[in-house]
């Protein structure tokens, strides 16, 4: 099986910070060894729909055994609700 691990960074304001973003991921992933394969960067507000957010090309990039990084949870969706159903979407993936 081939592993992949796929970053994911999106903002939604001007106060936030895609180059932020993607410092604390790769620095999360040397810390640890991990090499990231793709980055999927985007910015787009959460309230837009999740093809416009990308989640779509990203789910359709995850396959068993990949690893997915985001520094933080909220970069996924616009609700708690939102996020925890994708994250055991990935699971169920």
């Amino acid at each position: 099986m081939t592993h992949k691990t796929i970053a994911y960074i999106r903002v939604s304001t001007d106060r936030q910070d895609v180059d932020k973003q993607r410092l604390e991921i790769l620095d999360y992933a040397r810390q640890r060894a991990i090499i990231v394969n793709d980055i999927i960067e985007i910015e787009i507000s959460s309230r837009r729909s999740m093809a416009a957010r990308r989640i779509d090309e990203l789910f359709g990039m995850l396959q068993e055994g990949y690893t997915l990084i985001v520094s933080e949870l909220s970069r996924l969706g616009r609700s708690v609700h939102e996020v925890l159903g994708l994250v055991n979407d990935l699971i169920i993936k």
